[in-house]
């Protein structure tokens, strides 16, 4: 039966039927050209190269000389462009074929690459701020320090917590509150430099690394800007709120040679801030 249904269909049906198919199909010559190439409907004789998003064009053009030259098979994901501008995530799989030539087939992971990214942000970002979280700052921690170790920079860490942030919620309500944490987030990223991080640990704290300066006056200068940013009236709710920081910076390496000591000893600057009458930075300094 099997036999006698393919002797019926007519060769032209062939590339008409993976035309509906939701899948991507390419095949490329030992050249590295591509004669044929099948896409869903909307891109269908598109080719490869023109499709593939150009940040992603040099590791499959260098995976298919392999995949031709050498019958390296592979399995990549990559973004194409579509005819209509949208962008969508494939995962490509490499066979080689006979005489030098291979086919790419591909599948739509768009809605997984999607659910990947919303994971991430959960896992790497906090819900409420949208500012990198502890696990975040964390790895960029690392990052900067083995940075700093290599080149001997000095790095800061600032603790900062927000002064009196309980009355704004006793008085104005939890919702006015994250309100103020939301806009309070966003002066932060807009006080701090391209290097630096900043970083909502919970509640009203939050933890800023700050990296390529050459003196602490440097880092004086930033935190004076943003406590600066962060005294100017807050409008929620058509009320004008006022809010001051507490700030304390420590030093690497002079304070310390990782995070924990790094973050214990500006915990200890800011509540020394606190204690000296709020809404100012204070250094660590040995009791």
């Amino acid at each position: 039966m099997e036999n006698r249904l393919h002797g019926l269909i007519p060769e032209a049906w062939y590339p008409r039927a993976l035309q509906q198919s939701p899948d991507w199909l390419w095949f490329v010559d030992q050249d590295g050209e591509e004669p044929l190439g099948v896409a869903p409907a909307d891109n269908a004789g598109a080719r490869l190269s023109g499709r593939v998003y150009a940040a992603d064009l040099p590791e499959l053009e260098d995976a298919c000389v392999e995949l031709v030259r050498d019958g390296r098979a592979f399995t990549l994901d990559f973004r194409v462009v579509l005819r209509s501008g949208r962008l969508l995530w494939l995962e490509g799989k490499g066979y080689p074929l006979e005489d030098g030539h291979a086919v790419i087939a591909a599948r739509d992971i768009t809605a997984f690459k999607q659910q990947e990214e919303r994971l991430s942000r959960l896992a790497y970002y906090d819900a409420l701020t949208g500012l990198p979280n502890r696990r975040l700052f964390q790895d960029r921690f690392m990052q900067a320090l083995y940075m700093a170790k290599r080149y001997h920079h000095k790095l800061a860490v600032l603790y900062l917590d927000m002064d009196d942030f309980k009355q704004v919620n006793d008085s104005f309500g939890h919702a006015a509150g994250d309100e103020l944490l939301i806009l309070a987030a966003s002066r932060l990223s807009h006080s701090i430099r391209e290097p630096d991080t900043v970083c909502r640990l919970g509640g009203d704290e939050f933890v800023l690394l700050l990296q390529q300066f050459e003196i602490k006056e440097d880092i004086l200068k930033i935190g004076r800007r943003i406590g600066d940013a962060l005294s100017q009236p807050f409008d929620i709710g058509g009320r004008g709120i006022r809010i001051s920081s507490s700030i304390g910076a420590s030093f690497y390496p002079d304070d310390g040679k990782d995070l924990d000591t790094l973050l214990k000893c500006a915990d200890a600057a800011m509540y020394a801030s606190k204690q000296r009458g709020k809404n100012r930075l204070e250094l660590f300094s040995e009791p």
